[in-house]
């Protein structure tokens, strides 16, 4: 079989022609989409900044840009994290758990036999991140809202 003969379970992601026609009209806006994304992720750092015990995304170092195409805190140690994402969800925001430990996802479990744990500072992180509504077009009045809410919900 040669090539063709595969050794693991895998993907292709060859692109078609459109999904480069979209992408490089994409790569032409790009500085503008970054600047834009910055821009939230700047007006979030600020409204949240005074929250008591909300851990936010580490600064840039040096000359470093990142792209933020999320932007997630994590919540002071002791705050239910689901029962945050519904109380936000009951006033109208959308925020989502973020990212779950690895090692506890099914395939880690079961293949190489992780349990709950083994990795303490990963799941402490795990269990109180939270990824807040974000996108360009977020205003600097949604942006405040999200952090008034936030902030009632965790120091009430």
């Amino acid at each position: 079989m040669g090539w063709l003969d595969h050794d693991r379970l895998g993907f292709n992601y060859r692109l078609s022609d459109i999904a480069c026609a979209l992408g490089i009209a994409q790569l032409e806006k790009l500085d503008e989409l970054l600047a834009a994304r910055s821009r939230i992720a700047a007006l979030y750092g600020e409204a949240l900044a005074s929250i008591d015990g909300l851990e936010l995304p580490c600064p840039d170092a040096g000359g470093d840009r990142r792209s933020w195409f999320v932007y997630v805190v994590q919540l002071p140690r002791g705050t239910d994290r689901d029962a945050t994402i519904g109380a936000l969800r009951e006033r109208g925001i959308d925020s989502k758990p973020y990212l779950p430990a690895i090692h506890l996802m099914s395939y880690y479990r079961e293949t190489f036999g992780h349990r709950e744990g083994e990795f303490p500072v990963c799941e402490d992180v795990s269990a109180r991140s939270i990824a807040l509504p974000f996108f360009p077009g977020l205003t600097d009045g949604e942006v405040d809202r999200v952090a008034r809410e936030l902030e009632q919900i965790i120091q009430p």
